[in-house]
């Protein structure tokens, strides 16, 4: 259900998630996991994330065409970025949500098992607050950002990699957005280690 609390409307907010080649996904677990269960983990991740984000409009970022064609198959808009990077990636995708019509981006890495909604990110915010902040969803390590919520019209520098959480908090004030910070158990666990691994399966059962 869209939600009625927000003062900015679901249509006007757009879901930004940069998808790597999913026989290329989760390398860091290949002395644990085969090739074949990797894409099968990284899928699975992926599916997640794409239904949490459900009611909103959605834009997957990728370079490779399983990938598209996933995407195709999930019905959602396809911002082809070949070999990039995800810094570059995503600021394409936040930029092509702006040209349609959307005022607001939430970004999400694909690789989070226990997503099951974005609606409370915006739920409780004006739409005046909304424009001129940027929400910030750390890992559980607080080092990454796994989620993000940001206005698109400001040309808004990303900083993904080791210690992006703080690089994002330094971006948003020297674009004079206030940062509001979401401690979320359910889109703090992402994928990158067997302890990751273990702790979603932990949380999941």
């Amino acid at each position: 259900m869209p939600s009625h609390r927000s003062a900015l409307d679901n249509s006007a907010v757009a879901v930004v998630i940069p998808v790597k080649a999913f026989h290329q996904a989760k390398e860091r677990l290949s002395d644990l996991l085969t090739p074949a269960e990797r894409i099968v983990l990284a899928k699975y991740c992926a599916d997640r994330v794409i239904n949490a984000a459900r009611n909103f409009d959605i834009f997957v970022v990728c370079d490779d065409p399983d990938v598209a064609q996933w995407a195709r198959d999930h019905k959602t808009k396809i911002v082809w970025q070949p070999e990039i990077g995800l810094n570059a990636a995503v600021r394409e995708g936040v930029k092509f949500a702006a040209t349609q019509n959307k005022q607001l981006a939430i970004v999400s890495h694909s690789d989070l098992p226990l997503a099951t909604e974005f609606e409370h990110l915006i739920n409780d915010q004006s739409a005046e607050t909304l424009l001129s902040s940027v929400t910030l969803v750390p890992d559980r390590h607080e080092d990454g950002t796994n989620v993000m919520v940001v206005p698109t019209n400001f040309d808004f520098e990303f900083s993904y990699g080791k210690n992006s959480f703080a690089a994002h908090q330094k971006m948003a004030k020297k674009y004079g957005l206030s940062v509001r910070i979401l401690h979320d158990s359910s889109l703090a666990v992402d994928i990158d280690t067997a302890d990751d691994l273990a702790v979603a399966q932990q949380l999941e059962n």
